[in-house]
Formats: structure tokens, sequence, C-alpha cells
């Protein structure tokens, strides 16, 4: 699968991890940045974001936050919550609600993290294939609905 056509935005308010986050997925995947929930928001109306990592605990807005706005410009985005926490009730939102592929702990490791983004985009092109096979679908059978009718 070639990677380098998914583009994955990664969203904290701390330049460090950021950095170190690109660091690593640079050489794999297009990736963005993002220091703000609000700046994540403006690429996510102006790109075709397939992947997004975000920090939960940032000014203004939280990573829960974000992923539930986010949903509505972009529902079948896969989604990772980065965190330090241990708030159960986060992860739960995250991951039961919100569509949260995963929560990542803080420490991450490189080659975990690489692989777990490799298998959500994986299933983030099945999941797109399905949906355009399943359109392809619907406007045969509207087409053979028409042809089929008695004049």
């Amino acid at each position: 699968m070639n990677y380098q056509n998914h583009l994955i935005l990664i969203v904290d308010d701390e330049p460090i991890n950021l950095m170190m986050l690109q660091k690593v997925l640079r050489n794999q995947f297009q990736v963005k940045t993002a220091n703000s929930a609000v700046e994540a928001l403006d690429i996510l109306n102006h790109e075709d974001v397939s992947l997004m990592i975000t920090d939960q605990r940032m000014p203004g807005m939280s990573g829960t936050e974000l992923l539930r706005k986010s949903r509505e410009i972009c529902p079948d985005m896969a989604c990772f919550l980065l965190t330090a926490e241990n708030d159960v009730g986060s992860f739960l939102d995250a991951i039961v609600n919100l569509g949260a592929i995963c929560v990542i702990k803080k420490p991450w490791n490189p080659e975990q993290l690489l692989r777990t983004i490799e298998s959500s985009l994986e299933r983030y092109e099945g999941s797109n294939k399905n949906k355009v096979a399943i359109n392809q679908l619907k406007k045969a059978s509207e087409i053979l609905g028409k042809l089929s009718k008695p004049k």
C-alpha cells in the first residue's frame, strides 16, 4: 500500500510533540501539523485528511471536543487520541462515542505507532472502496429500475 497518498494531521499545542511525531511519520506519510484545535478544524475544512492524531489536553478545546467537531467535517476520517492522562471517561468517550480508533498513551512507541497507523489506513481505504462500490451498485440499480418499468 502506498501510504504517501494519505495526509495525517497531528494536533498538539506543544511544539516538541509535533516535531517528534512529524519526524517519525514524515518518511512514510504526508504530514501536516496544527498547534491548536481551531487551526486543525481550518485544515480539515480545506484538506483531504485520512487520519488525525490529536492530543487530549490543549487550551481552548480538548482533543475529545476536537474529535466531536471534526466528525461534522470529516465523518470517515480515522482518529487517534494522544494523552498522558489516565482519564478512562475521556478514553471511552473518544472510542465509543466519537469513533477514535485508539487512545495512545504518552510516552508512545514509534514502531507501535507506525503499525497502528498503517493498519488504520488500510481499514480506512477498505471502507472508502466499499462506499464507492455501494454507490455504484445503487446507481446501477436505479438505472435497471428505470429500464425495467413498462412504458
